[in-house]
Parts: structure tokens; C-alpha cells; sequence
């Protein structure tokens, strides 16, 4: 090779990123109400009620799965990142946005498992009941959580772009 310095290389990265794509396939074992539990997004399907009558849980599953959507999207790009062939200078800004997202997922999980959040109802906004912690969510943050973990080791020890 020519010595160039190939962003995205580390295998870490790799991880992260399946780690981080892992959740919204997981996510489908919670729509048939298992064993496991219901997971982030198990009331999102199978009811009938109109959409302006719906409680807190549906509108909870829905911000879920809006961020596993985006969580899906950001491990793929992790995964063909190095076969795009970025610029090294890219790395430590992905990897922080990687960061502020499973912060970002993590803080909405522990709100809408303690206090609730604010949903739409037909008398305006009414604060949510909270949502029950099961086996299949735990599971689903325990991924995004070693995901965020592993970018924040990349980004703590500096392993950036090695020449190869």
C-alpha cells in the first residue's frame, strides 16, 4: 500500500457497528408478545384504537422506533465506512456523534422507565404512564450500550486512523 492512513479501519469499529444494528432486528422477536417481553417498541402493533386515542405506550414505541431506525442507519454506515474511504479526519466526529447517541437512547429508556414523558392526547399533552422494563429491552440497551462503550474506548485511547 501506499502508507495512507485508511479511516475506519479498526475492528472495533466493526463491532460497534453490528452492535448497533443488532437492536432493530432484535426489536422484531417483542412484536408477538414472547416470553422476552414486549421490548421498546412492543406496543406499536396489535390494537385497534384510533391514533388520537392512543396512550403513552404507543407513542413511547414510536420515539423507540424512530431511534432504532436511526441507530440501524448510523451501524451500517459504521460497517461500510472503510469501504467508502472517508477521511481519517472524520473518525473522532462519528464516533462522538455514536456517543451522544446511545446517551441519547439511554436517557429517553431510563425517563419512560421511572417518570414517563409527555404524549399527545386529545386534551393536549398529558405525561405518560411509565413503561415496564422486560428482558428483550434490557437486551436491546445492553447492545447499544457495549456499542457506545466500544467507541468510547476508541475515542478515550486515541486509536484513530493507524497507517496500514
Amino acid at each position: 500500500m501506499d502508507g495512507r492512513a485508511v479511516a475506519f479501519s479498526h475492528p472495533l469499529v466493526r463491532w460497534a457497528g453490528a452492535l448497533f444494528v443488532a437492536p432493530f432486528f432484535l426489536q422484531l422477536l417483542g412484536l408477538g408478545n414472547t416470553l422476552l417481553g414486549g421490548g421498546l417498541c412492543g406496543e406499536l402493533f396489535g390494537n385497534d384504537t384510533p391514533l388520537g386515542l392512543q396512550g403513552a405506550g404507543f407513542w413511547y414505541a414510536v420515539l423507540f422506533m424512530m431511534l432504532l431506525g436511526f441507530q440501524l442507519m448510523y451501524g451500517g454506515f459504521l460497517l461500510l465506512a472503510r469501504l467508502l474511504e472517508l477521511p481519517a479526519g472524520m473518525e473522532q466526529g462519528t464516533y462522538k456523534g455514536g456517543v451522544w447517541l446511545v446517551g441519547l437512547i439511554t436517557l429517553l429508556f431510563v425517563l419512560t422507565r421511572t417518570t414517563g414523558l409527555p404524549y399527545p392526547s386529545p386534551q393536549g399533552l398529558a405525561l405518560g404512564d411509565t413503561a415496564p422494563v422486560d428482558l428483550l429491552s434490557l437486551m436491546l440497551m445492553g447492545c447499544s450500550w457495549v456499542a457506545g462503550f466500544l467507541l468510547w474506548q476508541l475515542l478515550r485511547h486515541g486509536e484513530l486512523s493507524k497507517t496500514r
